[in-house]
């Protein structure tokens, strides 16, 4: 009788795992591979059972040239398995080293692109100095042209005064002379009893008249080296305009290559994304790469379980004969 739990479904799932993996089902193996239960005559008997359920074909004797014929036969098959795994190898480590050289050369060109985003820091950061050098002197000059404005304006100030004074004193003479005139006209009639007067107060109005004319002379002078003060004034303030002018033309220079740089920087980033995006790129191939070699081997190790397979068959005494 047989131990509990030992039945026919039970052996042939045994005889069934022996058989897939390549060994023969005998009464020890399929006892084993119960874990060493039941009975080798229950366990006989069962395989007999499932031997004769199962169809056989008829066995033939094969001949030493049909076994040739096989053995070329795997052999060429794994000759060819080699050419098409070796091929394959060549194609992969072409692909990686085509892989590597890409990623050499992208490599050096991000480490360019990182010096070039340096060079362009420190020229941005030179540019800011500039600027800021120019725009203290913008300021220095802009309190010098507002400096030089007030003197000219009270060098104008001064001058309509000055002009106002000339005016007077013209006036004083004018006057002078139409009193003389006057006079003249007044006492002309008296002029010979009174000529000696006449001719004093002639001569002191002389007097007076010169020292009016000496005094416009000297106003005539003053107002001329006025003149001279205010031309050199209005030439240094031309100077001083054209080197306002030169500083702004400067300032506008400095911001547009400031402007130019900012765009070069930007681009810098833009090529710096595309690369990452390159990379990004390159890396999926290479685990797509991996994914292929690794089916490779796969088709490689099932090709060999079936040379393994051919090689069992035309071997003599396999596993497959009756069991006795």
């Amino acid at each position: 009788m047989a131990r509990a739990g030992i039945n026919k479904a039970l052996v042939q799932r045994a005889r069934d795992a022996l058989l897939a993996r390549g060994l023969s089902p005998s009464i020890e193996a399929v006892r084993a591979e119960l874990g060493h239960t039941g009975s080798k005559t229950t366990i006989l008997r069962y395989l007999r059972e499932l031997d004769v359920a199962e169809p056989h074909p008829p066995q033939v004797n094969l001949s030493e040239e049909l076994q040739a014929l096989l053995q070329s036969l795997a052999e060429r098959l794994a000759s060819e398995a080699q050419a098409t795994v070796a091929v394959d190898r060549a194609r992969l480590e072409r692909q990686q080293a085509a892989y590597q050289q890409q990623r050499a050369v992208e490599g050096a060109r991000f480490e360019q692109l990182q010096v070039a985003h340096t060079a362009e820091m420190e020229a941005h950061r030179q540019l800011r100095l500039r600027e800021v050098q120019l725009t203290g002197q913008l300021q220095l000059a802009e309190g010098e042209r507002r400096r030089l404005e007030e003197a000219c304006r009270q060098q104008l100030q001064l001058l309509e005064e000055r002009a106002t004074t000339i005016h007077s004193l013209e006036t004083k003479h004018q006057q002078a002379r139409e009193s003389l005139e006057h006079f003249r006209q007044q006492h002309q009639l008296q002029r010979q009893e009174e000529l000696q007067r006449h001719d004093q107060q002639l001569s002191q109005l002389q007097t007076e008249v010169r020292g009016l004319r000496e005094q416009l002379a000297v106003r005539q002078e003053e107002l001329t080296q006025l003149y001279r003060d205010l031309e050199r004034s209005t030439g240094a303030q031309g100077y001083q305009q054209q080197q306002l002018r030169q500083l702004e033309r400067e300032l506008n220079a400095a911001q547009q290559h400031l402007a130019a740089e900012k765009l070069l920087m930007n681009q810098a980033h833009q090529q710096a994304e595309i690369m990452a995006s390159e990379i990004t790129l390159l890396r999926e191939k290479s685990r797509s790469y991996l994914l292929a070699h690794r089916h490779d081997q796969r088709l490689l190790r099932a090709q060999a379980q079936q040379l393994a397979r051919l090689q069992g068959l035309v071997e003599p005494g396999s596993s497959d004969s009756p069991i006795p």
